[in-house]
């Protein structure tokens, strides 16, 4: 395997991870209400400065399991395609639609966060 084909495998398992992580963070946010900061707010946010904590879960949580699926899902295609089995067109629209969904997440929950905070 070339080092590029490997960068990317790499990349993949980051994405899977990532996707994961978006996952146990909707688990908590809807079983204990916790705000995960790192996914949802950034640094300069406090969740305990939240005008209205259930509208806004209420809101981010489906836009929170959407990005961690989608996350999930590109992560074993590229897996899958860097370490198993070639499909470069799988892994192509795999990837384009993982960017549309994390661009569609960042600026979601920014409007949330200009909403709620």
């Amino acid at each position: 395997m070339d080092d590029m084909q490997s960068m990317w495998g790499i990349i993949g398992v980051i994405v899977f991870f990532c996707g994961i992580y978006a996952l146990y963070a909707f688990i908590r946010l809807k079983r204990r209400g916790e705000i995960n900061a790192t996914l949802l707010l950034g640094k300069e946010y406090l969740y305990k400065k939240c005008k209205d904590k259930e509208s806004y879960t209420r809101k981010a949580g489906p836009a929170l399991l959407i990005f961690g699926l989608v996350s999930v899902i590109y992560g074993v295609l590229d897996i899958i395609h860097c370490y198993v089995h070639p499909m470069t067109m799988v892994d192509t629209a795999g990837m384009l639609i993982f960017f549309v969904v994390l661009v569609w997440f960042a600026v979601y929950t920014s409007k949330l966060k200009r909403m709620y905070f």
